[in-house]
């Protein structure tokens, strides 16, 4: 049985796979690979090797392939990432991404002004980074690179943190990584302790497609999240909208408070270089289709609550005239069904 990350042993019972560590409101799976399996030694046959972005994503979890998602995810994902990169930490800065699979964010933060470079398990995918976008990215795990203590401004972890065997040991690396005043930028799956998984299946949850006990191994509530760091001596932490956010949380983690950059400021930033010029330009394209989307789903809101109040009047005024007039209508029915049948009855014979 797989103990929670904080130590703990004595689990409740969420589901047939996962269990929850009543201390700090983590899920955990006890259905996972063990360690071992989790590396990647042989790419062609273990688990996160080359199989795991073609096979596995697509037949197994119904995602696009890696080549589409290496499309996709620039004009979704990585714009959203890059903005809260940019409130919190200014180019240049050196940054590395844990996980960067394709590496198309690495890319954008390349081209936004950061010394960025990626890791990945599998060499296969890292070269597919490599020539897909020519950025530097390097075979790991993190633990086997040979990075400087305190050399690094910003680690970022999409949809990493939760395949991790052991968060806290690559976490304390992690920040021993960064400088003194660096962060962490991360997406991971937010487990909300009141879930109760029979009201997940019944209700169809979005959270359902997140236990994936052979690879999502913990799921970190806000609480439990927010108390790794705590931990590990990180204690600012601050949450910030997940693209997806029926399902994820987002959030910047690091030893010292951090500003918030002007949005001022960050356009100087990016105008500094042409490079950064593309970039903002990308940023204000997001920010007129979200404004354009939100007034679109505005005034659909609105027309919603119109029709909705028509349908209510006119259910009103129906029950009124149902009441109003029911009783009479139902008594020259009646005549009307005697008179008919009397008719029948003279016409076709039988008496009258």
């Amino acid at each position: 049985m797989r103990a929670c990350w904080c130590g703990v042993n004595n689990l409740l019972p969420f589901s047939p796979e996962y269990s929850v560590c009543g201390a700090c409101g983590t899920l955990v799976s006890q259905n996972s690979l063990s360690d071992e399996q989790l590396q990647v030694n042989n790419d062609d046959t273990d688990f996160y090797g080359k199989q795991y972005w073609l096979d596995h994503q697509k037949q197994d979890l119904g995602f696009p392939d890696i080549q589409a998602r290496s499309r996709n995810d620039l004009p979704e994902r990585n714009l959203h990432w890059l903005k809260a990169l940019l409130k919190y930490r200014l180019p240049p800065a050196e940054v590395l991404e844990l996980g960067c699979a394709h590496g198309s964010f690495v890319a954008l933060m390349r081209q936004a002004g950061y010394q960025a470079s990626g890791v990945e398990m599998s060499p296969w995918v890292v070269d597919f980074a490599q020539k897909t976008f020519g950025v530097p990215i390097s075979v790991g795990p993190v633990e086997n690179l040979d990075i400087k203590s305190g050399s690094l401004d910003v680690i970022a972890l999409m949809d990493v943190l939760e395949h991790l065997p052991d968060p806290i040991a690559t976490m304390r690396l992690c920040l021993e990584l960064l400088k003194q005043d660096g962060m962490l930028l991360i997406q991971a799956p937010q487990f909300k302790e009141n879930m109760r998984y029979d009201e997940l299946v019944e209700s169809k949850g979005a959270f359902l497609d997140q236990l994936k006990s052979d690879e999502h191994l913990y799921l970190f509530s806000e609480r439990s999240a927010t108390e790794l760091f705590r931990r590990l001596g990180a204690e600012h932490i601050y949450f910030e909208p997940a693209i997806f956010s029926h399902y994820d949380m987002f959030f910047v983690v690091s030893r010292s408070p951090l500003q918030v950059n002007a949005s001022e400021k960050i356009e100087a930033a990016l105008l500094a270089t042409p490079n950064g010029r593309q970039v903002l330009a990308l940023l204000d394209m997001e920010k007129t289709l979200r404004k354009n989307i939100d007034e679109l789903r505005a005034d659909a809101t609105s027309q919603i609550h119109i029709l909705t109040n028509w349908v209510q009047e006119a259910r009103n005024e129906a029950t009124t005239l149902r009441n109003t007039f029911s009783r009479p209508i139902l008594r020259i029915a009646l005549r009307l069904s005697e008179i008919q049948s009397s008719l029948a009855r003279k016409i076709f014979g039988g008496g009258g």
